[in-house]
Formats: C-alpha cells, sequence, structure tokens
C-alpha cells in the first residue's frame, strides 16, 4: 500500500511540474512575440521619421555627403557697382554653408575693396540670413574668386542679392 500510494503523489507532482513548465514556456513565449513587436514598432517609427523629413527643393546630395544647391534663379548673373558676380556654387557640409562665385570687374575704373551684404532668399522671397563678405579690388577687366561661409545652413536657398554696404 505504501508503494501505491508513492506512485499516486508521484503521478500528480509530475503533472503540476509539467503543467507549471507549460505555464512557464506559454509566458517566455508571449514575453518574446511582445518584444519582438515592440522591436519592429521602433523600426517603423525610425523609418517613419526618415521619410518625414521635408525634401529640400533646391538639393542635391553628393556622394561624399555635401549638399550642392540646384536652384537655377541662384545661379543667374549678379552685378554691384559695376563688378559682375558669376559661376556661382552654394554648398553645405559638416554645418558650413560656402558660397563660390566669380566676380569681374567690367567696368572702365578701378573696382571692389568693400564688404557687401549677401542677402539669402527663399522661393517666397523672405529672408533666409544675410551674411557679409569682401570683394577685394580689381582693375578693369580683372577676376577673383567670389567667396563667404557660414556655420548657417542656407543650401537650401531659392536666390540670393548682392549690395555694397
Amino acid at each position: 500500500m505504501g508503494k501505491k500510494g508513492q506512485k499516486g503523489n508521484m503521478g500528480k507532482n509530475e503533472k503540476w511540474m509539467i503543467a507549471i513548465l507549460a505555464i512557464i514556456t506559454v509566458v517566455v513565449i508571449i514575453v518574446a512575440v511582445v518584444i519582438k513587436n515592440n522591436k519592429k514598432d521602433e523600426n517603423k517609427v525610425a523609418e517613419g521619421n526618415t521619410t518625414q523629413q521635408p525634401k529640400e527643393e533646391f538639393v542635391s546630395v553628393l556622394d561624399d555627403g555635401t549638399r550642392l544647391n540646384t536652384s537655377d534663379k541662384l545661379h543667374e548673373t549678379k552685378t554691384v557697382d559695376g563688378l559682375e558676380i558669376t559661376n556661382f556654387q552654394l554648398t553645405e557640409k559638416d554645418n558650413v554653408t560656402l558660397l563660390l562665385g566669380t566676380v569681374t570687374n567690367t567696368s572702365d575704373t578701378k573696382k571692389g575693396g568693400y564688404p557687401v551684404d549677401v542677402k539669402i532668399v527663399d522661393r517666397q522671397g523672405n529672408e533666409i540670413i544675410t551674411i557679409v563678405a569682401f570683394i577685394g579690388s580689381l582693375e578693369p577687366g580683372q577676376s577673383t574668386q567670389f567667396n563667404t561661409s557660414a556655420t548657417f545652413d542656407y543650401a537650401n536657398a531659392y536666390d540670393f542679392s548682392i549690395t555694397k554696404k
């Protein structure tokens, strides 16, 4: 009788152990599924953030990460005080925006040697920023590089104007 009773109790213990193991297995599976779903949701949020950034209308990104302005209006010839400024290139990289061009003295007298204001505007004509540049002295017909930079991102500009200070 003693052996029979022990066998009966072991059977109950085994059933309880199997039930507990089954419950633990179900809990582990549920936790794993929840964690997996949370990671998928985080990835969707991250993907959503990258696609929700506004597209820059006048910028193309080069292989090295440099952002190059493509606005036709920005690339038009500008004139100030008998000086013609052409061949513009507006780029941004590593939080530095650089505006380059070629300045040519198209007048019959020596020009330049003074600062100018460069007013950068968006498509609606709203001022983004005004920066100061310096144009060196040029003899008639002489050319030099126009160069100004800022640690402000205005690479998506539509146009700009240059006025003598």
